[in-house]
């Protein structure tokens, strides 16, 4: 036991105090924040501007203008308050109008300086069927401001029918009544507003599991390739059994990896906290919560999945003799880790289909598409016990395998065997 655990110290502390590792573990949430809440700030703190914009009208309809204009600066309460504090674009509308063909390409010839010279953001052509056309000309000094081009472009479309629906007979704001759209909002289960926080919540802590097991299994791979060629490995095999070696390795390199998800579950409860704080408040969207739970079923999770995996990625590290060899062989194992991934989207729809419930309960699933069930639909007790057993029932036929494996497997050097032979090295006593 002594010896199993000064492996263990060794693997962790090794790692543990390794550039990468410290540098992995700060930065990766720093860079994760930054990118979180440098947009929101930026259009937070950005400098709003006053767009002034023309209408050259041809159509010659006082109405279909002061329509225009209304719906262009939105008159409501909310846009003035955010026009006030600076928050919002602002747009200065104003009527050309022109009575001939010739009056009106002198006037876009006109407009087209001054969109040239800065004094005008977009000017629109509004021909004399304006209300028969469905495209109108539109002139502007950045064609990329793709949020100037969309409000113009839908005040028009909305007076345009409007105008359509007087000339028709009917009253375009009952019409706009009876037919306005209705949304729902989602409430989760702790009474809070759904607004995707829970989504992404839930694909972030997954994919978390997903590189985890995937970085981790494969250094475990990568320590015994290592130790292979440089001869290490007789040393220490002349001290510890190989069993030992293994599992050490297993175990110190989980740790390393449960260390890193502590240091970013701190982190995440810190901007959590900061979050709901008023003064820090970048938007109205509700931070997600990080229940003690859900946390508790992530660590379990990540746990068995990586001596799941770290222990085929440890066959295979036994198996062959070189990085190359460990490149090619590794690929049905990394394959292995993706299939959750691709199904996570079944699941998804409906985490208590029979599909679903059957494919979470494979014991190489079970860490992605388990803990996503319990994220977004609790399954009943019973299932996730039984995958909790089913995968540590796989995990010791796992270590047993790969101890027959490695204790042959770690001291074969050249070609790498065949699978006849790596059967054979199973009936080594």
């Amino acid at each position: 036991m002594e010896k199993l655990k000064a492996i263990i110290k060794r693997e962790y502390l090794i790692r543990v105090r390794s550039k990468g590792f410290l540098f992995g573990t700060i930065a990766s949430p720093l860079l994760l924040i930054l990118y979180m809440t440098v947009p929101m700030l930026m259009v937070k703190m950005s400098s709003h501007q006053t767009h002034q914009l023309a209408i050259v009208d041809e159509f010659g309809d006082e109405q279909l203008y002061r329509n225009i204009e209304q719906l262009l600066t939105r008159d409501n309460d909310s846009q003035r308050e955010a026009e006030k504090q600076g928050e919002a674009d602002r747009y200065v509308l104003r009527r050309e109008v022109v009575t001939s063909a010739a009056a009106s390409a002198a006037k876009q010839k006109l407009l087209n300086e001054q969109l040239a010279s800065g004094q005008l953001t977009a000017f629109v052509v509004l021909p004399k069927d304006a209300l028969a056309k469905g495209h109108f000309p539109y002139f502007a000094k950045n064609v990329g401001d793709l949020s100037t081009k969309g409000r113009v472009s839908d005040a028009i479309s909305d007076a345009i029918v409007a105008r359509r629906m007087a000339q028709a007979g009917l009253d375009a704001d009952r019409v706009n009544d009876l037919s306005r759209e209705v949304s729902l909002d989602t409430i989760n289960r702790e009474g809070q507003r759904e607004e995707g926080q829970t989504f992404f919540l839930t694909f972030g802590l997954i994919m978390a599991i997903y590189v985890s097991i995937l970085v981790y299994g494969i250094t475990v791979m990568r320590g015994v390739i290592e130790e292979k060629q440089w001869r290490i490995i007789e040393v220490l095999l002349s001290s510890v059994k190989p069993v030992q070696l293994m599992l050490g390795k297993l175990v110190g390199i989980g740790l390393v990896g449960l260390t890193q998800f502590a240091v970013w579950a701190l982190t995440g409860s810190l901007v959590t906290a900061l979050g709901s704080m008023p003064l820090l408040k970048l938007t109205n969207t509700p931070m997600p919560k990080f229940s003690p739970m859900l946390m508790f079923f992530f660590v379990l999770y990540f746990v068995l999945g990586y001596f799941l995996y770290a222990t085929l990625y440890a066959i295979v590290g036994a198996i062959v003799s070189n990085e190359e060899d460990g490149q090619q062989m590794q690929i049905p194992v990394t394959m292995t880790i993706m299939i959750p991934i691709m199904l996570s989207v079944l699941v998804m729809q409906d985490p208590n289909s029979t599909t679903s419930t059957v494919l979470s309960l494979v014991p190489f699933f079970s860490p992605i598409l388990m803990f996503m069930r319990i994220s977004f639909q609790t399954p009943p007790a019973w299932q996730i016990l039984l995958s909790i057993v089913l995968m540590l029932l796989t995990i010791g036929a796992l270590i047993w395998l790969a101890a027959k494996i490695y204790r042959v497997g770690v001291l074969m050097y050249g070609k790498r065997p065949s699978l006849p032979e790596v059967a054979r090295w199973l009936k080594y006593s």
